[in-house]
């Protein structure tokens, strides 16, 4: 007898240890893949809602990278439950970039193969040369059919300065704006459209100098014109401002990498920045690194993207493929890492968007990021993050 209630009690222990440590970790995440075309994934995927999306996969068919040589192929999908359709390249294949409303109405932007930056739009038939001269766009956004944003730099000025660009496109033809950066080389990687009279886009700036290093740079629209905002010094270090979003109740998150340029000067590997303003008053705060471990090329982390889902705001990363860190929550009070989206071997977030019915879409590379086998994945409304 005392046999049996000895072994029920190690039972019962075992039991509450093996509960307790369940309920320490991670839910599981509820994010649903895409099933792909195409065995190489999406390297890029823009989701229009009700399942529609365009997407793009590609494989490197260069040796080496000096540069690394890869061949694109477009993919659009018309609602959720349709087969995935391939789509021509435009002419010199300019996909670095892509945006939409749906299949019928899709933008890609990038250097075409003989190195002119290019802008063509699909109407669901056929792509229609679009090109802003000397523009480099680096993101968009489409906000209507006949409306889009994007943002990147401006090279017609040569090299002294390349100012950073902004340009619209009204249904009929592109307007720019050179943004008032003197002697310096700005560039906007990235923009979040609240509406026509409120507009973010952020990304670095840097003096033509000898050592120059660059900072996070952010400007905003208000129905009228472009003003550069002043943002808290992150470090003494060169950083990059790589993504923004804003909150219900007015927030402003803009998160990016401060990168170290020297792995020699002692100040520790590159951080992932995320800066907060409520009202005038910014905020700094760093996503940790997991488990450091003092090799800087293993402890270098950056923010890429940023959104909100069912009001929480987290964080697309790129950590080393060891780290496992593709993922992290904003509690209130500091960043903690949740499940990632990715399947599989390790892969980061690029990319975080959301559609008009609430649903969170990411996209990012698996590792070896160089073969650009990529993913996209869903999170409904509702569902828990992990």
């Amino acid at each position: 007898m005392r046999l049996l209630f000895l072994t029920m009690a190690i039972g019962l222990i075992a039991t509450g240890t093996m509960t307790a440590q369940a309920a320490a970790a991670p839910a599981a995440s509820a994010w649903q893949p895409a099933t792909a075309p195409d065995a190489r994934g999406f390297s890029k995927f823009v989701p229009f809602g009700g399942g529609s999306a365009i997407g793009r996969s590609s494989v490197q068919t260069s040796s080496t990278c000096l540069p690394c040589e890869y061949d694109h192929t477009l993919w659009t999908r018309q609602g959720g439950g349709a087969d995935w359709r391939k789509v021509p390249l435009p002419a010199g294949g300019s996909t670095d970039v892509l945006a939409g409303t749906a299949p019928d109405d899709a933008w890609g932007f990038g250097r075409n193969d003989r190195g002119y930056f290019g802008a063509h739009h699909w109407n669901g038939s056929a792509w229609t040369d679009r090109t802003l001269p000397d523009v480099e766009i680096l993101a968009a956004r489409a906000t209507s059919r006949g409306t889009v944003w994007a943002v990147g730099n401006y090279r017609g000025a040569g090299d002294a300065t390349i100012p950073g660009a902004v340009a619209r496109w009204d249904g009929a033809k592109w307007s720019l704006t050179q943004l008032p950066v003197q002697n310096h080389w700005t560039s906007l990687k990235a923009l979040h459209v609240v509406s026509e009279k409120d507009i973010w886009a952020v990304g670095s700036t840097s003096e033509r100098t000898l050592n120059g290093q660059s900072r996070p740079y952010a400007v905003h629209w208000d129905g009228s014109s472009w003003t550069e905002v002043t943002l808290p010094t992150v470090s003494a270090l060169s950083g990059s401002a790589n993504a923004v979003t804003t909150g219900a109740d007015g927030e402003v998150w803009i998160g990016g990498i401060d990168r170290n340029p020297w792995a020699d000067n002692g100040s520790g590997p590159p951080k992932a920045f995320a800066l907060r303003r409520i009202g005038t008053e910014w905020k700094l705060t760093f996503v940790p690194a997991a488990q450091a471990t003092g090799d800087e090329s293993k402890d270098s982390l950056a923010v890429n993207a940023l959104a909100f889902h069912d009001g929480q705001l987290l964080a697309g990363l790129t950590a080393h493929e060891s780290k496992k860190q593709a993922l992290a929550r904003w509690t209130g009070t500091v960043w903690e890492p949740v499940s990632g989206p990715g399947a599989g071997s390790f892969a980061d977030v690029s990319a975080l968007t959301s559609t008009a019915d609430g649903t969170l879409w990411a996209t990012g590379l698996h590792a070896p990021r160089y073969q650009y086998k990529g993913y996209a994945a869903s999170l409904a409304p509702g569902a828990g993050v992990g």
